[in-house]
């Protein structure tokens, strides 16, 4: 009997150190989010970290805010342009600041008695543009505008003169860093299609 249960306490020692050896399952590793991040002068989303993604989202942010306040700025002039005797309005002075607010006011008052008769003025494209700066502006658009289906009053009297297309790098800023973008400074030019 001391033989068999010698035999059995082996056993039982055995089985205990073969459960203690049984086979460990390593956790499944927590796959890290992948992010995409569009490139700033757009395209395709490519993989990045977190930090760019959240840059890259503030700056898509201030991109959409910029054509936001352009494609206002837009639908204005498309109602004012309309008018004998065209000016500022609240509107017009809630979407410019700056140099660009004291050329559009110049502007209206050149174009009273060429106030558009007929026809539709198109914004066919807003782009971003990178890496320009005037004005202390924080963010640039590149927009191309096409007049060219609409006929204006000719101030020197005689035939109606047809729109042109034009092609504007447009500069926006906020008023001392703060509150909402405005358009400071532009430059343009005709083009003979957007």
């Amino acid at each position: 009997m001391p033989l068999n249960r010698a035999r059995a306490a082996a056993l039982m020692l055995g089985l205990s150190f073969v459960a203690g050896c049984s086979p460990v399952v390593a956790p499944t590793p927590t796959p890290s989010p992948t992010y995409q991040c569009v490139p700033e002068a757009g395209g395709d989303p490519l993989p990045c970290g977190p930090i760019e993604f959240e840059a890259s989202q503030r700056r898509d942010a201030l991109y959409a805010e910029a054509e936001a306040v352009y494609r206002r700025l837009w639908a204005e002039m498309a109602r004012v342009d309309s008018d004998p005797a065209p000016h500022m309005t609240t509107e017009l002075e809630a979407v410019t600041a700056g140099p660009y607010r004291e050329t559009l006011e110049q502007l209206l008052v050149a174009m009273r008695g060429n106030q558009r008769l007929s026809g539709d003025s198109s914004l066919v494209w807003v782009r971003r543009l990178i890496g320009l700066e005037r004005s202390g502006s924080v963010v640039a658009l590149n927009v191309c505008t096409d007049d060219r289906q609409a006929l204006f009053a000719n101030p020197a009297g005689g035939e109606p003169l047809q729109g042109r297309a034009v092609d504007r790098r447009v500069y926006l800023a906020r008023a001392d860093g703060v509150g909402p973008l405005r358009i400071v400074d532009s430059e343009f030019a005709r083009v003979e299609s957007c």
